[in-house]
């Protein structure tokens, strides 16, 4: 049976990506390009002083740092633990294997106990985001007011207009995770998880001129055709292998009611970045873990610090400039409850503090009676991101471990996915 998983699991592996055309517009790139290369510009003006491309600047550079918020964040989706729902301690009296805990422990983090020497653990999962909101506002309707472009030393009524936009954002991914965790000794196990991802991402957005300084002259700022606003729409998908993360995960003590475990993650920037597959960055994630199993009652807590390397996604995607991915501190506590032989239930509150982020900030904007809302940025922000997860773990043969989750989000921090699903199984041998 083993050989046949292992071979399931290579297969599903190698057949994990597909070949897209080779004129598409890379994921990372729709949002600066929306409205063009030169962001959004008018027809020409009639009767008017030249005055370059009017709001182009102002265009690339919202669309631009909007696109930086939204990616920086979208780097930090949670994987399921890689740790395996049956684990065993060495009996020395008997000489023999013993199951240590009598719940399966949970999906979305991890406990102190080991999976036991020689142990060997397969499995696969799947979870969906579907992102419905960035700071708290639907990303069905983004708004920004777009300036126009000062023409120095001297002063027109047309630079009064403004562009406003609306940008309905569509945004989903898909992950498929392979995982593997081997025993090396009755207190190391390494643990590999390997993603499969699916990013889809649709844009439409509409541009309308709001003539605060030409309501008697609507023919200096226009559209082509005499327009007075204009919809752009983008729509791309990629899929491809994620970026690679290998664990390790030693317990350090062990006492009657209790355990300690110091652990690791090395992420390897194996997803394309630019297609919203993988971060881009290498990152590492050491961690703690304390769990207090008494007997079908296992509360646990794990604290860590996600250190993370330069990625394009935190710069600007459209010139390939690099800068820093957010770090990330991390806080976890839960309690795994064996509800009966066969079933495990679980709950986990799974928090994170961003540091140094770049944020987007929605407040009015106001000029000459006009008001629209508004989008701009914070540099340098540090916050809280938590959310909730339950989860349920169901043995119905053998070795054999079938779960499901679903997590909530439990503020509006960043960007969120109301209600996020997560099916599972896995074997151990």
């Amino acid at each position: 049976m083993s050989k046949r998983l292992l071979l399931v699991m290579t297969v599903f592996l190698a057949c994990s990506s597909f070949v897209t055309g080779q004129n598409r517009s890379k994921l990372s790139t729709l949002i600066p390009g929306l409205f063009g290369t030169q962001g959004v510009t008018l027809a020409p003006p009639i009767n008017t002083p030249s005055h370059q491309a009017h709001f182009s600047n102002a265009s690339t550079g919202t669309l631009s740092l909007f696109n930086a918020s939204l990616m920086q964040q979208l780097t930090a989706l949670p994987l399921p633990s890689p740790a395996s729902g049956f684990t065993y301690t060495l009996d020395p009296g008997m000489g023999t294997l013993t199951r240590s805990a009598q719940s399966f422990g949970p999906v979305l983090s991890e406990r102190a106990e080991t999976i036991g020497r020689h142990k060997f653990t397969v499995g696969i999962s799947y979870q969906h985001f579907s992102f419905d909101k960035l700071e708290g506002e639907d990303l069905d309707s983004v708004p920004a007011v777009l300036g126009h472009i000062d023409i120095p030393d001297r002063v027109f009524d047309f630079e009064n207009d403004v562009v406003t936009t609306d940008t309905n954002i569509d945004l989903s991914v898909d992950e498929v995770i392979a995982f593997f965790t081997f025993g090396l000794t009755d207190r190391l196990d390494v643990s590999l998880a390997v993603p499969i991802v699916r990013t889809d991402l649709s844009l439409s957005s509409t541009a309308t001129v709001q003539r605060i300084g030409t309501a008697n002259d609507p023919l200096i700022h226009r559209f082509p055709g005499d327009l007075d606003s204009m919809t752009e729409t983008q729509s791309e998908t990629a899929s491809g292998i994620g970026d690679i993360v290998m664990r390790v995960k030693g317990t350090v003590k062990r006492w009657e009611h209790a355990g300690f475990a110091l652990a690791a993650d090395v992420r390897f920037p194996t997803g394309d970045e630019e297609d919203l597959l993988g971060t881009g960055a290498f990152g590492f994630k050491p961690f703690a873990v304390m769990s207090f199993p008494f007997g079908r009652f296992s509360p646990h807590v794990n604290i860590g610090y996600q250190f993370n390397g330069d990625s394009i996604l935190a710069g600007d995607p459209v010139a390939g400039v690099k800068s820093d991915l957010p770090d990330q501190f991390l806080y976890i506590a839960g309690v795994d409850i064996g509800v009966h032989p066969k079933a495990t239930v679980a709950f986990d509150f799974l928090g994170q503090r961003v540091i140094d982020s770049q944020r987007v900030q929605y407040q009015p904007w106001s000029n000459n009676g006009f008001t629209s809302p508004n989008i701009s940025f914070l540099q340098g922000q540090s916050f809280n991101q938590n959310n909730g997860a339950v989860s349920v773990k169901f043995n119905p043969v053998r070795q054999l471990l079938v779960d499901f989750s679903l997590i909530f989000r439990l503020d509006d921090a960043g960007l969120r996915d109301d209600l996020t699903p997560l099916i599972g199984a896995s074997y151990t041998f």
